[in-house]
């Protein structure tokens, strides 16, 4: 079941990219820090989608917010 990896790293590079790729599954990764111009082509590459420099507070919130489908 694909699921989105989220790293609390102050970088993350290619080596760690690799990494994550290798585990499969993962659709997206979410980190509160950078992530280098190699690791970005790692996860383009993949079809993984990334985003970096989220706050931690989105993380922290103490509820979850749910989006419901149309259909």
């Amino acid at each position: 079941m694909p699921y989105i990896e989220i790293k609390a790293r102050k970088t993350i590079s290619s080596t760690l990219a690799k990494k994550i790729v290798d585990k499969g599954n993962v659709s997206a990764v979410l980190t509160t820090g950078k992530i280098t111009k190699p690791a970005k082509e790692v996860f383009d590459e993949a079809e993984i989608a990334w985003a970096e420099y989220i706050p931690e507070g989105l993380f922290m919130e103490s509820e979850a917010q749910e989006v419901e489908e149309e259909g």
